[in-house]
């Protein structure tokens, strides 16, 4: 992270906005957070959440939102303020009015599928949101003013050209094969499992015995005339590989559906009767070069190869809709958040109680 010079940059910056933040305020609350005087409209935008599903601010109206600007792969900050989030949600689980959002600001890594794996693994049941289409986070990012280093996005698609994108094989004798693809020969939007695996096997001399199902899209019954049996006894089944946990796992949806540079880079056919351990990982017969050199073609290290730059802000939004407060970098005290969150839901004669009290916390 960039520290205090972006600290300092972002406070500069907020005290230009139309709607300045100041000390002075007619509110009689004397709030711990930075206060816009006078408070603002949020912009609204609609996103995807960790279970695919589109989220929008409006959606919660006559809410109290927290929304912070995180990321998974953050070494620092933005780890310390989702465990304070994460301790907030938790001390304030009844408060049926709050609301909790936090925003990737590196879409590249935090693809739907990952921010469910992360939340998961933290126990984090709020929502957190990112986009596949790039543009539509820094939309977000520039209404919030939020100062992001896009260098990585932008030179994505470049990086991914690069890239070999790979197929293994295991057949049922349990030999296998490890197949390059070319990332110039894929769709440049939207390519699949399929546009990967028919370009792996063509560049290759691999024949393809394939059907194609009205509900389920392509099946292979064969690989270089290796055809599964009529009497169902072993099949070909897919795999794709998770960068994360760095192994294959059995896909959950058809070839069709696994997006390339989104859910995985590399895709598997194996035979079902063979000995799984035996499937070859990516780059397992790539020549890697010298030995203390381990980043070919964005293969081993390309996971580490940059860091996300962005000024740590995290907004209160009033039941209003109005961007209300605003704590900047990480080390704001909880119980200091907390009590600024508890006048805004009880105490805050600025915004309209609501009658109709929803059950559920918002997550």
């Amino acid at each position: 992270m960039r520290g205090k010079s972006i600290g300092l940059a972002i406070l500069m910056m907020i005290s230009s906005m139309s709607g300045c933040i100041g000390d002075e305020h007619d509110n009689a609350h004397n709030f711990h957070a930075m206060e816009y005087n006078p408070a603002s409209p949020a912009p609204d935008f609609t996103l995807t959440d960790q279970n695919g599903q589109s989220v929008s601010l409006s959606d919660y109206e006559n809410k109290v939102v927290v929304l912070a600007f995180t990321y998974t792969s953050c070494p620092d900050v933005c780890l310390a303020i989702e465990a304070n989030l994460n301790y907030i949600d938790s001390e304030m689980s009844e408060e049926s009015n709050l609301v909790f959002l936090s925003i990737s600001i590196d879409p590249a890594r935090d693809t739907p599928s990952h921010l469910l794996e992360w939340t998961a693994q933290r126990g984090y049941d709020w929502t957190h949101l990112t986009s596949e289409n790039h543009s539509e986070l820094t939309h977000v990012w520039d209404d919030y003013h939020l100062l992001v280093d896009t260098e990585h996005i932008n030179s994505d698609h470049e990086e991914h050209s690069e890239m070999a994108h790979q197929v293994a094989v295991l057949y049922p004798d349990n030999t296998t094969a490890l197949l390059d693809g070319d990332h110039n020969m894929l769709p440049e939007e939207n390519a699949t499992g399929w546009n990967l695996t028919e370009n792996a096997m063509a560049m290759n001399n691999v024949s393809l015995n394939y059907s194609v199902h009205e509900t389920y899209g392509h099946l292979i019954n064969g690989i270089n005339e290796v055809d599964s049996p009529s009497d169902g006894s072993w099949y070909w089944a897919l795999y794709i590989w998770n960068d994360t946990s760095m192994a294959w796992e059995e896909s959950q949806v058809g070839i069709d559906e696994v997006m390339i540079m989104h859910d995985t880079d590399h895709v598997a056919w194996a035979a079902s009767n063979a000995n799984l351990s035996l499937l070859p990982s990516p780059g397992d017969e790539m020549d890697m070069g010298d030995d203390d050199s381990h980043d070919h073609d964005g293969m081993d290290g390309e996971e580490e190869m940059y860091e996300v730059g962005h000024n740590t802000v995290t907004f209160i939004i009033d039941k209003n809709g109005n961007k209300r407060l605003v704590y900047t970098g990480s080390d704001w005290s909880t119980a200091d958040f907390m009590e600024d969150l508890s006048y805004l839901l009880h105490d805050d004669s600025s915004t309209e109680a609501t009658s109709d009290e929803q059950s559920d916390h918002g997550h």
